[in-house]
């Protein structure tokens, strides 16, 4: 094990770039690149289902099922630079679906299984889609937007056997008559592959369009913060409707000839142990809400045969008992990480270094980043110990192509600082004497609760939906469970029975199944009115302030 300065001091883009199988920049494609090249190395993805079943899938096999998508999506007319959405659960059609649309060359859609219809019209008509992929399960979200989004193809997975509706394509029977060979799309580095949207304050979810390139960018994060190697089994337990879970702890790993685990299940510590033994997982990464779950069944994990070696942690700060108590009870060291989904992984406490690591700090810049603390009145880099917003410069691991349709919020994002473009990334952060980085909060509104990135707007905008609700203000609250929890004020519209209790549950369950479940808020207090500006911007802060 090297030194974090040495590590960072031999680090190579043209190593990252020669290491993969097609010519680099000019010619690179993710799911060449994650499958293709792979194809006769043995097992990719260990699945299990919520019911305990379980299915085994090689690069072979993926290689195999996503020409077959690449060929039906080809057949119903997408055509390349086209973006294919998906609401599908984590079964073992979800990467053999994405992948295909990556071999098509069109823009993979991933839209997050418990998003309401509000939020799948949002995210969908932003971006244009007109086909999507999903389950029997799901496909009544899609029939409550479909007309109003413009959706043309639905293509629909049958795990259960209810049926598939005649206007519908059915998945399995639309790949039978496919080949399993492709001609996997010549994209390059700088080409879009995927859309992924990300909360915001004071508007709509932005879509983030992402470039082939991202997987280039995650390569730093699998060697130095993950060390991933040869003889590892990864679970990527983060939802792969989000860019962790889908990239960074999940394609990315496996692009590295290191299989993953896809479970369907929802969390249980036992269950999940179990799951870890029986695959023998060397490597998990999630966010601590799940880490703070598993420590909090105290004792589970001495019925279990761990092979488990390292935690790999983000989405949220990492609380420093979760890293004493892993230490203590497993063995296992957990590290916190910190990325953005425009920037990917940039920063971390790196298990490939031998580095100070400081309980509560988010570590230091991943070899290739140019990470920077920017004091937001100079411009120029904040002092040590001073509070900024945290920055990362533009440069090769750049795979950000900008928001969909909102070139003006692109712009806002970059700053121009000696020459150097920065993408501000919305955090507020201070770096100590020894170059550390500490998570200060966030320098806008979003919420984090467990690990998801929730924009009060969008939930704000389903309040006002309600027929009591006349004003609505979201923010996030502390939570020794998720971090933070959604808390909304709302002031009632004029003749409601403010039956508080009674109420609060109808404005509760209504933004739950409008919207999201993990979005909507556990804590409704209802108020006289807001505190707002002069110009009339309710001021959130006076509101956080409230919280104890």
């Amino acid at each position: 094990m090297t030194t974090y300065e040495a590590f960072r001091e031999s680090f190579s883009w043209d190593d990252v770039w020669e290491s993969f199988d097609w010519d680099g920049p000019g010619r690179f494609n993710m799911a060449h690149e994650t499958v293709c090249r792979h194809v006769g190395s043995g097992p990719a993805v260990y699945w299990e289902g919520a019911d305990d079943e379980r299915e085994t899938l090689t690069y072979a096999d993926l290689a195999d099922r996503s020409a077959r998508v690449a060929n039906a999506l080809e057949s119903v007319g997408v055509e390349r630079g086209e973006p294919v959405a998906t609401l599908v659960p984590r079964i073992p059609e979800l990467y053999p679906t994405f992948l295909g649309i990556w071999r098509r060359g069109a823009v993979y859609v991933p839209l997050f299984t418990a998003f309401g219809p509000n939020a799948i019209a949002v995210r969908a008509g932003d971006a244009g889609v007109k086909t999507v992929v999903t389950t029997t399960d799901y496909r009544r979200k899609i029939a409550a937007v479909e007309d109003e989004v413009g959706i043309e193809t639905v293509i629909v997975v049958d795990r259960d056997g209810d049926g598939v509706d005649d206007a519908d394509l059915a998945y399995d029977a639309l790949l039978t008559n496919q080949t399993t060979t492709y001609e996997t799309a010549e994209t390059s580095a700088d080409d879009l592959c995927t859309l992924e949207y990300t909360s915001g304050t004071t508007g709509p979810p932005k879509g983030c369009e992402l470039t082939h390139r991202v997987l280039a960018a995650l390569t730093p994060y699998l060697r130095c913060s993950m060390a991933l190697n040869g003889d590892e089994t990864v679970w990527g337990a983060a939802d792969p409707g989000w860019m962790y879970g889908l990239l960074t702890a999940g394609i990315a790993p496996i692009s590295a000839g290191v299989p993953n685990v896809l479970y369907e299940g929802e969390f249980d510590p036992a269950d999940w142990y179990a799951v870890m033994e029986r695959y023998s997982v060397t490597s998990l990464a999630t966010s601590p809400t799940a880490y703070r779950g598993l420590m909090a069944d105290d004792d589970a994990y001495e019925s279990y045969d761990l092979a488990l070696r390292k935690g790999n942690s983000a989405g949220e700060p990492l609380n420093p008992e979760v890293i004493r108590w892993f230490n203590e009870a497993l063995g296992v060291t957990v590290h916190d990480h910190y990325g953005v989904t425009e920037c990917g992984m940039v920063a971390g406490n790196h298990h490939a270094c031998e580095m100070a690591v400081k309980p509560g700090s988010m570590g230091r810049p991943l070899p290739g980043f140019d990470v920077r603390v920017v004091n937001p009145k100079t411009g120029g880099e904040a002092d040590a110990e001073e509070v900024g917003e945290l920055a990362v410069a533009r440069g090769e691991a750049t795979y950000f192509a900008g928001y969909r349709n909102a070139p003006e919020k692109t712009a806002e994002a970059w700053v121009e600082r000696d020459g150097d473009a920065l993408f501000l990334t919305g955090d507020a952060a201070r770096c100590d004497g020894d170059g550390s980085l500490w998570f200060v909060g966030r320098a806008d509104d979003v919420i984090i609760s467990s690990g998801y990135r929730i924009g009060p707007f969008e939930v704000e905008s389903t309040l006002l939906e309600h027929e009591a609700v006349a004003e609505a203000a979201v923010v996030g609250v502390p939570d020794e469970k998720r971090g933070e929890l959604v808390k909304a004020y709302v002031v009632a519209t004029a003749g409601t029975d403010r039956d508080e209790d009674g109420l609060a549950a109808s404005v509760r369950e209504f933004v739950r199944a409008r919207l999201a479940k993990h979005a909507y808020p556990r804590d409704v207090e209802f108020v006289d009115d807001l505190p707002k500006t002069s110009s009339g911007k309710i001021r959130r802060v006076e509101l956080r302030e409230r919280e104890p």
